[in-house]
């Protein structure tokens, strides 16, 4: 019994040391549609049991995509709107929805189908006004290993998130980030768990991209501050890379506006969208530090269809947790691409319960090269 157990800690040591050792995404990447996907008016996604699950707004449900090609409803009764998903340390499915004047939801669900809602407005629209306390228009969902839920919300509610360790939850335990950014989707946390990315659109070109906000030991969050500003950024070093629809070699012509978020286990940070119908949409991939457009990943250009115009969620999985899946926003079919490494998210459920591992990256200094992060305006 010993030595079995020896083993299976082994094996999984094994797994976690691979994975640290996966090669870093470099240069540009095509992503290509599932065959067999359906239309589907998506927006968040997480890898569950083995599969994809993805948040269908219209009609209402969670669909299951089990690769190659293989899709079924896992939910569509007693759903409203469903938007976001995650998977929560102990291995239940999160879930948000939000409909205005209907219902703001945060739900999780075990694997047998059971349901609990954990929070719920209802009768509200926070679109407007600057609400100071609740759900308020819960989004993209992302998940502390030590129980935390954090998800982004919009138009100006900001991030907010939920300890653990009471039930059951009332609205007044929702905490708020500061500062509160508007305009936010995507959402991710770093493999050390010591940094949240939110993605921001904000109107103004100079405030889209990314947020952080750093995370101490308990999940609650410190003050964030703008960490990756996309209009700083150029394409030319990125050899193969087609032009933008727009034909401008400014890293705006791919993804203006900004939708999805994703961490890979080596701590790079994906952002997914589009500068609107006209311009070309892809998924850039920074560095850790926030300092290098590292890759692309955009459309094969001789395919039939490139990626959905306004690129959304974004979801590592796959049996090795090597494919990232993505969505569009719009009635779109799931596309996903092959890549070196691992999601943060799909890596961290391979590792056995024990002290965390925390790794800070040192913030960014300021750059002067157009073609690199240049330093970013003060936090709004």
């Amino acid at each position: 019994m010993k030595s079995f157990s020896l083993m299976v800690v082994i094996g999984c040591l094994l797994i976690v040391v691979a994975r640290a050792e996966d090669p870093p995404v470099a240069g540009v990447y095509f992503a290509e549609k599932v065959p067999a996907s359906p239309q589907f008016l998506a927006k968040g996604m997480a890898w569950w049991n083995g599969r994809l699950i993805i948040a269908n707004r219209e009609p209402a449900g969670l669909h299951a995509f089990t690769p190659p090609d293989t899709f079924t409803i896992f939910k569509e009764q007693g759903l409203t709107s469903p938007f976001g998903v995650a998977v929560d340390p102990q291995g239940r499915l999160l879930l948000t929805e939000n409909k205005d004047d209907v219902l703001y939801r945060l739900a999780r669900i075990t694997a047998d189908g059971t349901e609990e809602t954990l929070l719920a407005e209802a009768g509200v629209n926070h679109r407007n006004k600057n609400t100071r306390h609740g759900l308020c228009t819960p989004l993209m969902l992302a998940t502390h290993p030590n129980g935390t839920i954090y998800w982004s919300g919009y138009p100006s509610t900001g991030t907010r998130y939920l300890l653990p360790g009471k039930t059951p939850f009332d609205l007044d335990d929702v905490q708020i980030a500061k500062p509160q950014v508007g305009h936010s989707y995507g959402i991710g946390i770093s493999p050390g768990h010591d940094w949240l990315y939110v993605a921001s659109q904000l109107p103004n070109p100079d405030a889209r991209g990314v947020w952080r906000f750093p995370v101490r030991e308990d999940g609650s969050l410190g003050e964030g501050g703008f960490f990756i500003a996309v209009d700083r950024f150029t394409t030319t070093h990125l050899k193969n890379l087609p032009p933008a629809k727009d034909g401008s070699d400014k890293l705006l012509g791919w993804l203006g506006r900004i939708h999805g978020l994703a961490v890979d286990a080596n701590g790079f940070i994906y952002i997914g969208g589009s500068h609107g119908h006209s311009s070309g949409s892809g998924i850039a991939v920074f560095t850790p530090d926030g300092k290098t457009l590292a890759a692309m990943i955009v459309g094969d250009p001789n395919a039939e269809l490139g990626l959905p115009t306004n690129v959304y969620g974004l979801a590592f999985g796959g049996t090795d947790g090597r494919t990232l899946f993505i969505s569009g926003s719009g009635h779109y079919r799931l596309y996903q691409v092959r890549l070196p490494v691992a999601g943060e998210v799909v890596s961290r459920a391979t590792r056995r319960p024990g002290p965390e591992r925390r790794r800070r990256e040192p913030a960014p200094e300021p750059a002067h090269d157009r073609g690199q992060a240049g330093q970013p305006p003060a936090a709004r």
